[in-house]
């Protein structure tokens, strides 16, 4: 009988978890967040620029790739996402990432916190874009302005 009991009470609390997150998530915003998020900043991590440029806002892209040769200087050792934090109906966040990265002229490494804004692109697409800040994190590897 308690086995009953403590099977049906686990079933209900799984059960339960599951409606509050489809509350909370019903289009599972959230997840294809961190999963363009996460590739994008890997991209980053990698030196792949052109490649992470197809995640950035389509308005930043020129200025974006116009800078990434300077990241061929740079060598990302790691990086650290946070928790996004939603804002605007779900369909914008920001999410604190800490690169870790040295300039190949100094090899000193150092940890650089980017901020990186996102906003879910409507339309067919209805893909993340990101409105990163590649310069800030160059300035602060390599100690230039």
């Amino acid at each position: 009988m308690r086995l009953a009991i403590a099977t049906a009470l686990a079933m209900a609390i799984i059960a339960a978890i599951g409606c509050a997150s489809t509350f909370s998530n019903p289009s599972g915003k959230q997840n294809a967040l961190e999963e363009s998020q996460r590739r994008y900043t890997e991209l980053v991590r990698w030196g792949e620029i052109e490649r992470a440029s197809a995640f950035v806002d389509p308005e930043l892209q020129d200025e974006y790739l116009d800078i990434a040769a300077a990241v061929q200087n740079i060598r990302f050792t790691d990086f650290e996402s946070g928790i996004p934090r939603f804002a605007d109906g779900n369909d914008s966040a920001s999410v604190t990432v800490v690169y870790h990265a040295y300039s190949l002229s100094t090899l000193v490494e150092k940890r650089i916190r980017e901020k990186q804004e996102w906003y879910r692109e409507l339309g067919p697409a209805n893909e993340w874009r990101v409105r990163p800040n590649l310069r800030q994190i160059i300035s602060e590897v390599t100690g230039s302005n």
